[in-house]
């Protein structure tokens, strides 16, 4: 399961495309931004035996869940939380923008039958210019919150290594595997629950630990 897809369906973050002014110069397009989902590794066909706790005592080798892991640890939780206000609030600005361009676009057209023509046309490419930056601007907007989700969750697995050691050792294993890559297994040899736990108590929910880029203010803003 993708990082972005915890009951985020996250941003449709991207300005609408406007129609280009009624003139020679029109706005470069520009495609419509979207947060990709983070890649992860392909799911291959997998299953559980159930099986005793003792079943897994000695056993050489331990799996886990790396996206339950990470979802359902306060780290996970906590950025995902952060990773839906922040993609609602650049959604927010994309619509306002869009709705002040396509404002602007109007009023221009209006204006292109009483203008003598030299004026309509500065106006109109200084519109596409800016309406162009604007697109551009947003776009990135978009791609620094997706960079940052990729990062913080990075930051999440290498403090959550020496932990994955310990239980490793604890446990009398010699490896610890992403379940999702094993045909079949012995449902006692999953530690993600344990993982979990130890991890909530260990590095916490990690606030802080990769900011979140910052947003400054266009030169639209109200």
């Amino acid at each position: 399961m993708p990082v972005l897809r915890m009951g985020l369906g996250l941003v449709a973050a991207a300005l609408m495309s406007l129609p280009a002014a009624a003139q020679d110069a029109t706005v470069p397009d520009i495609p419509a931004p979207e947060i990709p989902p983070i890649a992860t590794p392909p799911v291959l066909p997998n299953s559980t035996i159930p099986s005793p706790e003792e079943a897994a005592e000695s056993a050489p080798i331990l799996t886990l869940d790396q996206e339950v892991l990470y979802l359902s640890s306060a780290w996970g939780l906590r950025a995902q939380a952060r990773l839906e206000a922040k993609g609602e609030e650049v959604t927010a600005e994309n619509d306002r923008l869009t709705q002040l361009l396509s404002s602007e676009e109007a009023r221009l057209t209006e204006q292109r039958s009483t203008l003598p023509a030299a004026e309509f046309r500065e106006l109109a490419e200084s519109f596409d210019i800016r309406a162009t930056r604007i697109r551009r601007e947003r776009a990135q907007a978009v791609q620094d919150l997706n960079a940052w989700a990729e990062a913080d969750r990075a930051a999440f697995f290498r403090a959550a290594l020496p932990v994955m050691g310990q239980v490793m050792q604890d446990r009398g294993a010699v490896a610890v595997l992403d379940r999702r890559t094993i045909f079949v297994s012995l449902d006692a040899i999953d530690v993600t629950e344990q993982l979990v736990a130890a991890l909530d108590d260990r590095i916490g929910d990690g606030e802080g630990v990769v900011p979140l880029p910052d947003q400054p203010p266009s030169e639209d803003a109200p």
